[in-house]
């Protein structure tokens, strides 16, 4: 089991507003950008400790989650921790999809969020129990990691095309710890994901 570093708990759950909006309900919240059209993204992954060491994930975004939709889930989260946000994520909609190739294992995305960067822009996915995912792919099964979290950087290219990295998260768990939110991996280390291009 691992910790990501602070500056990860940041990333991750910040730009979801889920470190922010949940301790301030007040303050005012940025707008998502625009998403009317799915999208779809591939991308390389690298497989630690696997016997084929790299994969095709394909990642779709059928819509952007809302600032109300994403409060929701942070109000979720601080009332009753991860088991509430759990529930609240698996009453959601799903709206995207993860699955890698030759893999059995994939799972739904039920809030994802897109935020402007200075070069570009960043997508952040969340998934409730990504269980069969995790089985099919490390052979294990833990109750306590029921969170999966997807993170992906994009700019654009000198052709005008968005390329990028990022990273997954298959099996997380949650909590809030003397006001951070903290996330803790199962396994191994988040899976790389390399060549990340728009479709």
């Amino acid at each position: 089991m691992s910790h990501t570093p602070l500056k990860v708990f940041a990333l991750l759950f910040g730009m979801c507003c889920l470190a922010t909006a949940a301790f301030s309900q007040t303050a005012e919240q940025p707008k998502p950008l625009p998403g009317p059209k799915p999208e779809h993204f591939s991308a390389v992954a690298s497989l630690p400790r696997a016997k084929t060491a790299t994969a095709w994930v394909d990642v779709r975004v059928s819509r952007y989650s809302s600032n109300s939709k994403t409060q929701e889930m942070a109000n979720a989260l601080v009332a009753g921790g991860q088991d509430e946000l759990v529930k609240a994520l698996e009453k959601a909609k799903t709206v995207g999809h993860i699955s890698l190739s030759g893999r059995v294992g994939a799972f739904d995305l039920k809030l994802v969020r897109s935020r402007k960067t200075p070069t570009g822009r960043r997508i952040i996915g969340v998934s409730d129990r990504p269980i069969a995912f995790l089985e099919a792919y490390a052979g294990s099964r833990s109750s306590d990691y029921q969170v999966g979290i997807l993170v992906i950087d994009l700019k654009l290219n000198k052709n005008g095309k968005e390329v990028g990295e990022g990273m997954l998260i298959y099996a997380s768990k949650v909590k809030i710890e003397n006001g951070k939110i903290d996330i803790e991996y199962v396994g191994m280390e988040p899976i790389r994901l390399a060549n990340v291009r728009k479709n």
